[in-house]
């Protein structure tokens, strides 16, 4: 658990980007995809999300993204896989055995612009040390992202669930784990056992 909560501190000022540390991220409320786009969204030459999914289940039962036994059958074999407190919300950690790294998955409910917010960080030319759209995710935009903190094994990664909501995985693998020298690769991996889920409860 140490490890974890030292993985997050490092992780949390990047994280600043598109989530907030300051305890604003919380779980209290179900987010439904809303009714009609949300007003002014995509802006700043982020892609539309075309068909927005519900996060009930993500805000209820975080580590209902993946299971244990999807998470193992990429990633290799875990130490721990349970709910945490992440950069001020609740999240899901996955911990690899053998201290290969983890993974930790959380719903961006502070930043209502989803991955708006994150193309008009690049716009401005500030605020983002690496940006690099991705193709989609089961038919979701993705993001990789950082505001330092870049080296082996790290990678962030921010998915549109809907115009105004972003999934974001952040992952710090070390020696042992397969995807060590592909780390947003793993991370793609386990956003897709995610958005498969949340379809499957739509």
């Amino acid at each position: 658990m140490r490890r974890l909560v030292i993985a997050v501190t490092i992780t949390c000022t990047a994280l600043l980007l598109a989530t907030s540390c300051n305890g604003d991220m919380t779980s209290e409320d179900p987010t439904p995809a809303p009714a009609s786009p949300s007003a002014g969204l995509p802006r700043a030459g982020a892609p539309a999300v075309r068909t927005p999914l519900k996060t009930d289940l993500l805000t209820t039962d975080p580590c209902g993204a993946a299971t244990k036994s999807e998470v193992e059958g990429v990633g290799g074999a875990l130490k721990s896989a349970s709910a945490e407190d992440i950069a001020g919300g609740r999240g899901c950690a996955w911990i690899f055995a053998s201290s290969a790294g983890n993974v930790s998955g959380a719903l961006n409910v502070s930043q209502p612009d989803g991955l708006s917010h994150l193309y008009a960080l690049k716009a401005q030319g500030s605020g983002v040390t690496t940006f690099k759209p991705l193709p989609d995710i089961a038919g979701y935009p993705a993001v990789e992202y950082a505001n330092g903190g870049e080296g082996q094994g790290a990678c962030q990664l921010a998915v549109g669930l809907r115009d105004d909501m972003t999934y974001i995985l952040l992952t710090q693998l070390r020696r042992g784990s397969p995807y060590l020298s592909d780390p947003c690769g793993l991370s793609v991996k386990i956003a897709e056992f995610t958005i498969h889920r949340l379809k499957a409860v739509q």
